[in-house]
């Protein structure tokens, strides 16, 4: 897994709401949540700050309520998007760390074959999959 530059993916989700996901996991569900919802907060905002803007009380310049309302939505874009790529690079981080901790397999090789070849059977690897593991095997026999 690779790492996500999260002030990127904050970026992206900015400009294209729900972008980060496609960028952080390649999720097109998720994406496709948050552009939608993204769209519609986005679209409700500039309704209510041009109905808010029209009422006759209002004496601001115009703009400023579409403006302050459009800038809370994108800040909760930008966060969201980083929150994805953090959550990602701690997973990341989780897994490496777990990866470098663990210890080798005291097992001789006849038992790891036997082990890799049960894998294999049940369908819990694929046949390139095994073949990588099996010479990887056989190497450090050698």
């Amino acid at each position: 897994m690779k790492r996500r530059n999260p002030l990127l993916a904050g970026l992206f989700n900015m400009l294209i709401p729900g972008s980060s996901h496609l960028y952080v996991d390649n999720d097109w569900v998720k994406f496709l949540q948050y552009f939608i919802g993204g769209g519609l907060a986005i679209a409700v905002a500039i309704v209510m700050g041009n109905n808010i803007q029209a009422l006759q009380i209002y004496t601001l310049p115009r703009g400023i309520c579409t403006g302050s309302l459009l800038i809370i939505i994108y800040a909760a874009l930008f966060y969201f998007g980083m929150n994805a790529a953090s959550i990602r690079n701690s997973q990341t981080d989780s897994a490496a760390y777990y990866k470098s901790r663990r210890t080798a397999s005291t097992d001789d090789r006849v038992v790891r074959m036997e082990k890799l070849l049960k894998k294999r059977n049940e369908g819990l690897i694929s046949k390139e999959q095994y073949d990588s593991e099996k010479g990887e095997i056989e190497s450090k026999e050698k």
